[in-house]
C-alpha cells in the first residue's frame, strides 16, 4: 500500500510540486496579504496551475518510459493506470482555472491557460527531443505558472520589482536546471534518438551553462540596485558561491550534483524574497 504510494509522488515530482506551492502560498500570505480571500481566484489558479504541473509531469514519463527503464531510479508503473491519472489532473486543472478566472471576473482570458496543457504535450512529444527549444519552453512555463495567479487574480498587488525579479529569476534558474538535468540524462538520451544539446555537442553544453550561470550573476547584480538590502546582498553572495560550486561540479562532470545545485538554489531565491520585500 506505501510503496505504490511512494512510486506516484515520485512520478509526479512531489518536491518540485512542493517547492512552487511554498513560493506561491509565501507569497500571498507574507508578502501580498495575510488575509485568505476565496473570492480573488487565487487559491484556484493556483492549484490549476498545480494540476497542469503533475499532468506534464505524468506525461513525461509516460513519453520516456522506455528511455527511463534504464535508469538507476526508475519507476515502474502501470501505464493505463497513470494515463488515467493523467487526464484526471488536467480535468481538475482546467475546473479549478475556470473557477479562478470567473471568481477573479477574467473568464475571457481562460485561453491563457488552454496554452499550458498544449506547450506541456508539445513539449513532451517533441521539443524535448530539439536542442535548447525543450528547456526553453519550460523555463517559460515555470515563469507562466508563477504569473497567471499572480496576474490574474481580483485585487492582488505586488510590487512591480518583486513580480519582475520572480519572472526572471524562475525563468533563468529553471533553465539552467534544464540543461544540467540534460547533460545527466545524456547516456540516455543518446540512447533514444534525441537530440538534445549535450547529445550533440557535451563540452558546448557545459561551457554555455558555465556562461549562463556567470549570466545569473549578471542579472542578480542589475537587481542590486532596485533591492538595496543587507538581505539582497547576502543573496548576492550565496549566488557567487553557487556559481563557483557549479564550475567546480561542471570541471568533474558531477551532473547530478549539479542539477540538485540548480533547485536548491532556487529554492535559497524563494526563501530570500520573503527578506528582500520586506525592506
Amino acid at each position: 500500500m506505501i510503496q505504490p504510494l511512494i512510486n506516484f509522488l515520485k512520478i509526479i515530482r512531489w518536491k518540485n510540486v512542493l517547492i512552487y506551492l511554498f513560493l506561491q502560498f509565501t507569497l500571498y500570505f507574507v508578502i501580498i496579504k495575510k488575509d485568505f480571500n476565496w473570492t480573488d481566484g487565487w487559491f484556484f489558479l493556483v492549484f490549476a496551475m498545480t494540476f497542469f504541473g503533475i499532468f506534464g509531469n505524468i506525461q513525461n514519463n509516460l513519453t520516456d518510459y522506455q528511455v527511463d527503464r534504464h535508469k538507476k531510479e526508475f519507476v515502474p508503473f502501470n501505464q493505463t493506470i497513470y494515463l488515467i491519472w493523467m487526464l484526471i489532473f488536467l480535468v481538475l486543472a482546467f475546473l479549478f482555472a475556470f473557477t479562478g478566472f470567473y471568481m477573479s471576473f477574467k473568464p475571457n482570458l481562460l485561453y491563457v491557460v488552454v496554452s499550458v496543457p498544449v506547450l506541456l504535450s508539445f513539449y513532451n512529444y517533441y521539443l524535448k527531443k530539439i536542442a535548447l527549444a525543450g528547456n526553453i519552453i519550460i523555463a517559460f512555463l515555470t515563469a507562466l505558472a508563477i504569473y497567471i495567479p499572480l496576474f490574474f487574480s481580483k485585487d492582488i498587488h505586488i510590487a512591480p520589482n518583486i513580480f519582475i525579479f520572480l519572472l526572471t529569476m524562475s525563468f533563468a534558474l529553471t533553465l539552467l536546471r534544464e540543461l544540467a538535468k540534460d547533460l545527466e540524462d545524456m547516456p540516455f538520451d543518446r540512447q533514444a534518438g534525441y537530440q538534445t544539446l549535450p547529445v550533440i555537442n557535451e563540452d558546448f553544453s557545459r561551457v554555455l551553462l558555465g556562461l549562463l550561470s556567470v549570466g545569473m550573476l549578471v542579472l542578480m547584480c542589475y537587481f542590486k540596485t532596485t533591492f538595496n538590502s543587507h538581505s539582497y546582498g547576502i543573496l548576492l553572495l550565496l549566488s557567487i558561491i553557487f556559481v563557483i560550486v557549479s564550475f567546480w561540479l561542471l570541471y568533474k562532470k558531477q551532473y547530478e550534483w549539479l542539477t540538485k545545485l540548480y533547485k536548491f538554489w532556487m529554492l535559497i531565491g524563494i526563501i530570500a524574497v520573503i527578506f528582500i520585500a520586506k525592506v
